[in-house]
């Protein structure tokens, strides 16, 4: 384990002061859920990407001649 120093705004401070329960833990698992969620999204958005790329493609090539219209 590592530790850190961070600095709190006022407002959570206060609100991490009247935590009954370890507060070292509640901060933990904050974070695990944070960074879960973070994945999660990653993930979703990846697999978006990648249900829509065929899709994407053909309305790319759809719009490849209006989209190269002007430079020549």
């Amino acid at each position: 384990m590592k530790t850190i120093q961070i600095e709190l705004p006022e407002d959570i401070e206060r609100h991490l002061s009247m935590i009954n329960e370890n507060q070292q833990n509640f901060i933990l698992e904050a974070i695990r859920e944070k960074i879960k969620k973070k994945e999660s999204l990653m993930k979703e958005l990846a697999e978006g990407y990648q249900a829509t790329y065929e899709e994407d493609l053909n309305l790319t090539s759809d719009f490849e001649s209006a989209d190269l219209e002007d430079w020549k």
